[in-house]
């Protein structure tokens, strides 16, 4: 499943270290693996940032909606918000993948 959050940009220092505690963890973002997105960058108003991550174990990424809690300005992304930051890291990663496979391809 697909999850996207959103904080205001004053608040992404406090976002980034939530994101990079307890890095080894099996069930730390960094093990997870996310993406951290200004709003401009994806089409949306600048001002908030937006972070994605993609989880298949229920209990894991409960335990990361659970550390975003405690930056009670990180909220779940509007369905819009949500789409708009899906959509811009899918074409990074397809864009990097056909890069890539135009260098070894």
């Amino acid at each position: 499943m697909e999850y996207v959050y959103s904080t205001p940009s004053s608040k992404v220092v406090q976002l980034k270290a939530i994101l990079e505690e307890d890095s080894l963890a099996k069930d730390s973002f960094a093990t997870v693996g996310y993406v951290l997105k200004e709003g401009a960058s994806v089409g949306l108003p600048a001002g908030k940032y937006f972070v994605y991550f993609k989880c298949e174990e229920a209990e894991v990424a409960k335990k990361l909606q659970e550390r975003l809690a405690k930056l009670p300005e990180a909220t779940a992304a509007t369905e819009e918000e949500k789409n708009k930051v899906v959509d811009a890291v899918n074409a990074e990663s397809n864009a990097a993948a056909s890069g890539f496979g135009a260098i070894f391809g």
